[in-house]
């Protein structure tokens, strides 16, 4: 069976090149006002190498919720931001993903609302229940706005959406509900016990036009636990195992990868970044695939 190798960063691959030789995207912030969820939140955009010195030239665009997380330690969670704009431009210049444009989209104090589309009893009541109201802010507010200031491919076959836990959760549901907005979907240890596992209760009915990333780290949830009893581990197994049912081909529209040690943390999640952008738009995909 094909699966993900992981290439860590310290892989050749990733270090012919020099940082000071790498091709250097920007970071610009724009605030936004939702009509739909009655709330502002700003957005981080990193724009890639080649965008002001190709002026006709337009570029995929990937969404990624918990936006704050992305570039900056003085606003991640933790002070540890993904480094995503340091790992597109390592990969762009040694030629392993085309450039693309990076929409990072500030979560609220109301994630758990927006990042659900199911309420779910809590010791506090229930919570959750937005998503579908968070869905059509990105779908109707931010990606309008970003189709018009910037130069984008705006159609769905160009257009990717990812995040993690619960980020990734949303990214589930917008994979499974809007396949004609969203092709490239990263479901970054995702949230899957939300609401008893519902999302497991519907993945039998995504596109299986899509191209899917998914991936868990061994020490999410507790972390003493064998992997094998390990709930986070299981789920992701089950949704793979349906996926597969469906039509999904690991290693061709599915990555999938359990990482060995990895925990639930921004840190951790970081350093898969690399092949899960690879994967979703890498110029050289089957390099991660071995049997």
């Amino acid at each position: 069976m094909a699966r993900i190798r992981h290439l860590t960063l310290k892989n050749k691959l990733f270090n012919r090149l020099p940082e000071r030789t790498w091709l250097k995207g920007s970071l610009k912030r724009q605030h936004i006002y939702s009509s739909r969820l009655r709330n502002h939140r700003d957005l981080d955009i990193y724009l890639p190498p080649s965008y002001f010195h190709d002026p006709h030239r337009r570029y995929p665009v990937l969404y990624v919720h918990d936006g704050n997380n992305l570039f900056y330690p003085h606003i991640a969670f933790g002070g540890m931001p993904w480094h995503m704009d340091s790992c597109i431009n390592r990969l762009v210049s040694h030629g392993l993903m085309e450039e693309i444009i990076v929409v990072g989209i500030y979560n609220t104090p109301g994630r758990a609302y927006e990042y659900t589309w199911t309420p779910m009893r809590s010791p506090y009541g229930f919570e959750g229940g937005g998503g579908e109201t968070y869905a059509q802010f990105l779908i109707e507010e931010v990606k309008p706005l970003i189709d018009c200031d910037y130069r984008t491919k705006p159609d769905a076959h160009h257009t990717g959406v990812m995040g993690a836990s619960l980020g990734g959760l949303i990214s589930f549901y917008l994979g499974l509900y809007y396949p004609y907005v969203f092709t490239r979907i990263g479901l970054v240890s995702p949230s899957l016990w939300w609401d008893h596992g519902h999302a497991l209760k519907q993945a039998h009915k995504m596109h299986p036009g899509l191209r899917l990333w998914l991936d868990m780290g061994t020490r999410e949830g507790n972390p003493r636990a064998p992997i094998a009893r390990n709930g986070n581990i299981r789920n992701t197994r089950i949704l793979k195992q349906i996926l597969e049912r469906e039509g999904y081909v690991n290693g061709f529209n599915l990555g999938y990868l359990e990482a060995k040690g990895g925990h639930h943390n921004e840190w951790h999640w970081g350093q898969r970044l690399h092949l899960i952008l690879m994967f979703l738009y890498g110029t050289r995909p089957h390099m991660m695939v071995s049997r």
